[in-house]
């Protein structure tokens, strides 16, 4: 267990409750709550409340960790017991995010990769919508969606759950679907808070537990720029009722115990009320997890169950934590209507996979899809290519998921539209299509069996346990901790072989002493790693498999007669289209960046056999990609959902128009994409993937493209990138206005005329880059965009609206958002490289509000009320604490010189932020070695920007209130009078 890694108390006795307001704090950094929940929640309120109050201790509990519910939806992925007594039911949950992962019949939208690609937040609305009433028509209330992972790295299995690398963007894609899940009567999950940027750890594992127990060394300028974003968007405008932590720490605190971010961020500054859900298994405390913002432990009940129970009996936790980790829970059911049965559309089947639904899930695969590269070759005239060759490892099929929490069953009526399919709908009664498969793997065969060793150590030490010879390496059933194989084998042919090998532990592939293949699969996950080896025919080759886990294992390949076809096939047709995808599994980050090498081997010949090739990336991310050059035509369709294969035909055939734009970079060299270094697997790197298991985030805000402009390493593909079978010609930018403040923003217009044949949508994307600043930023950042279609011969006025955190930076040093005043150029562009427009726009120092100042005092004992008006200063002796700040310049001066032993080595002051909601709030922490104490605290307002003990008589008692605390990081919330709320 973990009580000692954090810190923190939420919980405190009737006094605490009365005065603090525990919820509902903003960041001063701009944006209010939305959605139509909160109006409803304040008027139900109380009976909540005495919902909770009239149940057992037992009952609490119970509503606190996952449970096997009986009656709960099948393939669901876990349930929180009802009590029936009480008219509660139950809290059943299932997975996403590209539809309802039940088990069952749902609609399987493209991933949000592509979601993103569509810089759409209607259409992303449109699909959250679909996917809330068809989990509603299961009867199941928690959707464990939408993933808002911050893309960092190429490697991470989940990158195609993420909406890309720029947080302006996947705010805008968080936010929508947030919503809409939240709209349709089904409770959203934020996932995955935070740093979840890979799933691969270098260091021990906990518990026996080896996926992302990784720990991010990482700045909070960084958390406050790049990876919040996302998921305060969806918290205040989108209104999620949940929020799940990452597995990883944040600091070398777990995510699912980190008071400064449940706590402090998100239940404080957000104003976060709804329920914290622990990933499954991702729970490592009891008391501590509890105190410091966990409410439900998934699936089980390891650290909630009976030893909450103890903890509250014994005195190690208030129960009154306890009470708020239950309202949480019922508040999220009763927002959906789960508590009233109001929720319309529970058991209605129609809507799954409904023709609404799957046309929606083919238009988003079309604007999803990005065309990367065109040199003319597209769209196809199905006048002029009768035949077509489709090749490709699976050219039936597109790889949709990675095997986790992805993947969704289908439709059963008419279930997955393939390539081959779709082509027949949009052009079979014109093209004739050929298929190619470049894939046929086989056994590797010795030419006398592998001799095997089996050790009953994970490090194949000591004396082996069983010995032998096998023909092949496999091992299903045999019982060892580590095995090695080695034997010798002499191809028939020559050439390139594809390698596809298995192990449940790390692995690892030499022939002829090179490391040629390596696998480090997830502790729970058995996956097969691709690699390739050039082997000479009739030439002895000695092959070594060394597996550091127990079984299964095994050893295949692909020989080059398996691809043989493939030229010929392509060199027979009009055009080909080479189907190439990677092959991540869930919880098994890729090592290498580059697709398989007889892939490339595949799209190479392809290519020199025809000069109309185009090459479709089925992949969840970047991939290297050495034929660029080579190929006229390149369209990444990311995993494109379950009407794929009609979308894509569109789209060669130019029954539709692509209007994609790519989300990530894609670079030339996986070490692009950081500053620091990184490596591949099974090598460590500093950057990726850690040393020792901690992941250092050096490149601080410089993320994405971000990076590639501060470091001038171009890309392959820049950000924002994506080309149209339209001709858009951009005209003069401009702005509403020479001169704003942060706060209320400008709009940019410009005006784009399509010229070209074809209808088309195009995203304009206004990116702001400061002339001089304070602190070192990237050359530009994105500040927003607008999508519209523009029909051929015609022209529209595209307006971005900017302001708020795009003319802001996060101060570290003062704890605080700051403006970063002075000239701006206003960069009009298609992508992140290709400004089309330019103007300038000033941003004033500030709004022209006053700054007040602030004064925080602590005492010990009796409530501060009991001291009189002028608060600690009536007594002085007894003032164990003395600090104040202000929003712009954070604490300047702190005074300890009072004679109060216990609170000066007990209590340690963190800073006051006055927040845009007329609230404040105040962190302090206790040191883990004291006992719990109760505190009185008062908040006053200055009479001028320095301290005197001259002038406290004119300073003004804003707020003062007692509560009881115990060791660990605290945030509390106090309302200020009228009159005192910031602008900042």
């Amino acid at each position: 267990m973990h009580d000692d890694n954090g810190g923190g108390d939420r919980g405190g006795g009737a006094d605490r409750r009365t005065f603090l307001k525990l919820t509902g704090a903003l960041t001063a950094a701009g944006g209010g709550l939305l959605g139509g929940a909160s109006s409803a929640a304040a008027e139900t309120s109380e009976g909540i409340e005495s919902l909770v109050e009239s149940m057992t201790l037992e009952q609490k509990v119970a509503r606190t960790h996952g449970a096997s519910v009986e009656g709960a939806p099948e393939g669901i992925a876990g349930s929180v017991r009802g009590v029936d007594s009480l008219g509660i039911p139950p809290l059943d949950m299932a997975d996403g995010p590209p539809g309802a992962s039940i088990g069952v019949p749902a609609t399987d939208f493209p991933h949000p990769v592509s979601t993103a690609s569509t810089f759409d937040p209607d259409l992303v609305a449109a699909e959250g919508s679909a996917i809330a009433a068809e989990t509603k028509a299961w009867g199941v209330d928690v959707h464990l969606a939408p993933s808002m992972d911050a893309f960092r790295v190429p490697f991470s299995s989940r990158a195609g759950e993420s909406y890309g690398e720029d947080p302006v963007l996947s705010a805008a894609m968080a936010a929508a679907y947030t919503g809409a899940i939240q709209d349709g009567g089904v409770i959203a999950t934020l996932k995955h808070f935070v740093g979840y940027n890979q799933t691969r750890t270098t260091g021990p594992a906990e518990d026996g537990f080896s996926i992302s127990e990784h720990n991010d060394v990482v700045g909070e300028r960084a958390l406050r720029e790049i990876y919040f974003p996302a998921f305060k968007a969806a918290v205040r405008e989108g209104d999620a009722g949940a929020v799940m932590p990452a597995y990883n720490m944040v600091n070398a605190t777990f995510c699912s115990q980190n008071a400064y971010l449940l706590e402090e961020i998100l239940k404080g500054e957000w104003g976060f009320d709804g329920v914290v859900v622990s990933d499954w298994g991702g729970t490592h405390s009891t008391v501590t997890a509890a105190r410091n913002g966990l409410d439900i432990e998934m699936p089980s009940e390891n650290y909630f169950g009976g030893t909450l129970a103890e903890a509250v009996e014994n005195g190690d936790l208030d129960e009154s934590v306890v009470d708020d980790m239950v309202l949480r829970g019922l508040r999220s059911q009763r927002d959906i209507g789960a508590l009233s049965g109001d929720r319309e559309g529970v058991g209605d089947e129609s809507v799954i996979g409904s023709d609404d639904h799957r046309a929606l899930a083919r238009r988003m695969a079309e604007d999803g899809s990005v065309l990367l590269k065109n040199d003319g070759v597209l769209p196809f005239d199905d006048a002029e290519v009768d035949s077509l060759a489709l090749v490709g490892p699976t050219p039936t099929a597109f790889k949709q998921d990675v095997g986790g929490s992805d993947a969704i069953t289908g439709t059963p009526d008419g279930g997955e539209v393939g390539p081959v399919e779709g082509l027949d709908r949009v052009v079979g009664g014109s093209v004739s299509v050929e298929t190619a498969s470049t894939s046929s793997l086989e056994p590797v065969s010795a030419d006398d069996g592998f001799a095997y060793e089996y050790y009953d150590t994970d490090d194949l030490g000591g004396e082996p346990t069983a010995t032998g010879t096998t023909e092949t390496v496999g091992a299903e059933d045999a019982e060892f901790a580590s095995a090695r194989w080695e034997g010798t084998v002499t191809p028939d042919e020559g050439g390139l072989y594809g390698l596809s090998f298995t192990s449940r532990g790390q692995g690892y592939v030499y022939v002829d002493g090179e490391l040629v293949g390596y696998n480090e699969p997830a502790g729970f996950v058995i996956v097969p790693e691709r690699s390739s080896v050039e082997l000479e025919a009739g030439t002895a080759h000695e092959v070594v498999v060394e597996v550091h886990g127990p079984a299964p294992a095994a050893l295949e390949w692909n020989p080059p007669s398996a691809y043989a076809d493939a030229a010929p096939a392509a060199a027979d047709a009009d055009a080909a289209v080479v189907l190439a995808r990677t092959y991540t599994n869930y919880g098994d980050d890729r090592y290498k960046f580059n697709l398989p090498e007889v892939q490339n081997e595949v799209i190479r010949r392809v290519a020199a056999a025809n000069e109309n090739t185009v090459v479709l990336l089925n992949t969840e991310t970047a991939v290297e990609l050495p034929w660029v050059d080579d190929v006229p035509a390149l369209m990444e369709v990311w995993y494109p959902g379950q009407e794929a294969g009609t979308a894509v035909a569109n789209l060669l055939f130019g029954e539709s128009t692509p209007s994609a734009k790519t989300p990530i970079t894609f670079a030339e060299s996986y070490e692009d994409y950081l500053p620091q270094e990184i490596n591949t697997l099974p090598e460590n790197g500093r950057g990726y993937p850690g040393i020792e298991g901690d992941v250092y985030y050096d490149e601080g805000v410089f993320v994405g493209y971000r990076h590639f402009d501060a470091a001038g390493v171009d890309p392959v593909f820049p950000f924002g990138h994506g080309e149209s079978y339209a001709e858009f010609a951009y005209g003069d930018a401009s702005v509403s206005t020479a001169e704003t403040t942060a706060d209320e923003g400008a709009t940019v217009s410009v005006d784009v005329t399509n010229a070209g044949e074809y209808d088309g949508a195009e995203t304009v994307q206004v990116y702001l880059a400061p002339t001089d600043s304070p602190v070192e930023r990237p050359p530009k950042e994105l500040a927003g965009f607008d999508k519209r279609t523009v029909p051929a011969g015609t022209t529209e006025t595209f307006t971005v609206e900017v302001g708020g955190d795009a003319f802001r930076y996060w101060d570290e040093a003062a704890g605080e958002w700051a403006v970063d005043a002075g000239e701006y150029r206003v960069l009009v562009a298609a992508s992140s490289r290709d400004v089309r427009a330019e103007t300038t726009l000033t941003v004033a120092d500030d709004d022209g509000s006053e700054t007040t100042h602030y004064q925080v005092d602590f005492a010990a004992g009796e409530p501060i009320e009991e001291l009189g008006e002028e608060g600690l200063y009536a007594e002085q002796d007894r003032l164990m604490r003395f600090a104040f700040g202000s929003v712009e310049e954070g604490i300047t001066e702190k005074d300890t010189a009072w004679p109060s032993a216990e609170i000066r080595d007990c209590v340690e002051y963190g800073h006051i932020r006055e927040h845009d909601d007329g609230t404040a709030s105040v962190t302090f922490s206790v040191a883990d070695d004291c006992d719990e104490m109760t505190l009185s605290l008062a908040v006053y307002s200055m009479p001028g920007d320095e301290f005197s003990a001259d002038t406290a008589d004119e300073q003004e008692l804003l707020n003062a209130t007692t509560g009881t605390f115990g060791p660990g990081d605290h945030t509390i919330t106090v309302d200020l009078p009228d009159g005192n709320e910031s602008d900042d």
